[in-house]
């Protein structure tokens, strides 16, 4: 199994940054085009969430990848003090659900401020 770790500081300006990682370890592990867009899609909208759903923006955001037979899942963690604003909710819950509606599974931890997703192969095309 493949890990590897991304700490980038919270800022949309990195997040061609993240989605151009994303997309070449996605690549690397045999995802098609369409797939590797909805696995940018995904991450896009994860790190969105954070960059505006939690007020400080001081500490990084922490991205773990790790890549196994046709499988990535990826840990995405607010490095923040603070909570998910609430007066964001219904952007917050738009960006969820893009996430689930791509990811073949997710979990939002909102206290910890940590969302991990998994994306396989579809094997069937």
């Amino acid at each position: 199994m493949e890990k590897i770790n991304l700490t980038i500081p919270k800022k949309s300006e990195y997040m061609s940054t993240i989605r151009l990682t994303t997309s070449a370890l996605s690549n690397m592990n045999g995802f098609n085009v369409d797939e590797i867009e909805d696995i940018k899609v995904i991450i896009s909208e994860v790190c969105t969430l954070f960059i505006n759903g939690v007020e400080n923006n001081s500490e990084p955001i922490n991205i773990k990848y790790e890549m196994e037979n046709g499988k990535l899942n990826v840990e995405v963690t607010d490095l923040n003090k603070g909570e998910i604003s609430e007066e964001k909710s219904t952007n917050n819950n738009m960006n969820i659900m893009i996430i689930e509606s791509l990811a073949d599974n997710y979990n939002f931890d909102a206290k910890s401020k940590k969302i991990v997703f998994e994306k396989s192969i579809n094997i069937y095309e």
